[in-house]
């Protein structure tokens, strides 16, 4: 399967997510689960997902992937 399918499922995934339906998401997670290779699948579609966006943040911000990621580590450890 190809990355950009992989990419599509996660994309597929975290709209599910932002549904605010926990049924459907967890329906949809358990969906690209079943397929054969599905959980590495999906793991990879979730990093090439995280990849695009850190890649638009970087460039919409200016900071590097690194600055931001530490950002994020640093807000949900409380000290952001």
């Amino acid at each position: 399967m190809a990355d950009d399918e992989k990419t599509r499922w996660a994309i597929d995934v975290m709209t599910a997510w932002n549904q605010d339906d926990c049924a459907f998401f967890h329906e949809r997670v358990a969906a690209y689960r079943a397929e054969p290779c599905g959980d590495t699948g999906l793991i990879t579609g979730l990093v090439n997902l995280n990849s695009l966006l850190l890649s638009g943040m970087e460039m919409t911000t200016g900071k590097t992937q690194a600055d931001i990621l530490q950002a994020i580590a640093s807000t949900i450890m409380g000290k952001g």
